[in-house]
């Protein structure tokens, strides 16, 4: 299972909307995505409908270690191939634990080593407090900074990797692998502005292939999808148009920065190796809904139409469609039966011809 943390050391700079988008994102390309609250504000669990209760979430798992440290009990599922492992306010007493306790900097790494084998990859979305940075940054294979194309937040845009490299040289690990993955992704806080151009450019002269060439466009869309608890692919589907360009670019941005994102660990956009995706479909598993819910994440993984994805499966192309139909996702977060409406002509089959109309 590879860890990514989202962290920064500012806050506003929309670090708990990109874990949740990138968890989203890569969840849709079939891989087993853990995302993470280890922020005490709790937004990324609000976000992803998850209960902000004590008690409830990594605040739990963190309580009374060693015991406490099986975090399966407080993982909820969010949505196809994506789990959630929230938090609440509560989180901040976990920071005299993780100060005091023996092993402390090592007890996210250890929680996450529980639930190793069910995921490929756990979104990590950091707080402000040290001994929970110091902790993820131990964790971590990879950092994801937001910042904003802002003056005040980019000259912040590095801090964490200055602190990853002491945190993890105090501890005798090494550095290298983290650095060379990690990636800065900015945010725009104008649709064309020149002072945000300037930032970009400072940024990218600064940072060079560490910052990611994918801007993430400003659109008050994004903080809507938020509201709604919808990733912004979600909000763009059920309540976009064809004129809103911005929500579409940036659909379109989180999509291009986990591309970023993967290759930057080393693995292909469109490679399928290590997923097992094939291997997660019982033909025979009698619940339609399972069935149904495992092949439109082979087909979405793979990007194949329904011939190919019938050739891939073995079987006819109308069970294909048939099976895709069943358990169609609906807004509401509901796996219900597609419906689709009859034709014309065999509604007036059923009804009998139409009455001459009334003319006065």
């Amino acid at each position: 299972m590879r860890v990514l943390a989202v962290t920064a050391n500012k806050g506003g700079v929309g670090k708990s909307t990109l874990a949740f988008q990138v968890a989203a994102e890569l969840a849709r390309r079939g891989l087993r995505v853990l995302a993470v609250d280890a922020d005490k504000q709790a937004d990324l669990t609000r976000y992803a409908r998850g209960p902000r209760l004590a008690g409830m979430g990594l605040d739990a798992v963190l309580a009374d270690p060693p015991a406490s440290l099986d975090p399966r009990p407080y993982i909820g599922s969010v949505s196809d191939n994506l789990d959630l492992l929230g938090s609440s306010p509560r989180l901040a007493d976990a920071d005299l634990v993780l100060q005091s306790a023996q092993g402390g900097p090592f007890l996210i790494q250890r929680c996450l080593a529980v639930v190793a084998g069910a995921y490929d990859w756990a979104v990590i979305d950091t707080g402000h407090s040290e001994p929970v940075i110091a902790a993820v940054l131990v964790a971590a294979d990879q950092l994801l900074m937001p910042t904003t194309a802002s003056s005040p937040d980019a000259r912040h845009a590095g801090d964490m990797l200055q602190t990853a490299v002491r945190v993890r040289e105090e501890l005798g690990l090494e550095t290298g692998d983290l650095l060379q993955r990690s990636l800065i992704t900015i945010w725009r806080r104008q649709h064309n502005g020149v002072a945000d151009a300037e930032v970009i450019e400072n940024l990218q002269d600064r940072f060079g292939d560490l910052v990611c060439p994918v801007v993430i466009p400003h659109s008050s869309r994004i903080s809507e999808a938020n509201d709604q608890r919808l990733t912004v692919r979600e909000h763009a589907e059920m309540f976009g148009t064809a004129r809103d360009r911005p929500l579409r670019a940036a659909v379109d941005a989180y999509e291009a920065v986990t591309d970023h994102l993967l290759a930057r660990a080393g693995v292909a956009a469109g490679d399928l190796s290590g997923l097992r995706l094939l291997e997660e479909i019982d033909l025979d598993e009698p619940d339609l809904a399972r069935v149904a819910s495992a092949i439109r994440r082979v087909k979405s993984r793979r990007g194949l139409d329904d011939d190919e994805l019938a050739e891939v499966l073995g079987r006819s192309l109308d069970w294909v469609r048939h099976t895709l139909a069943f358990g169609a996702r609906h807004p509401e977060g509901e796996d219900r039966l597609t419906i689709r409406p009859r034709s014309r002509v065999a509604v007036r089959e059923l009804t009998g011809s139409r009455p001459p109309r009334w003319r006065p």
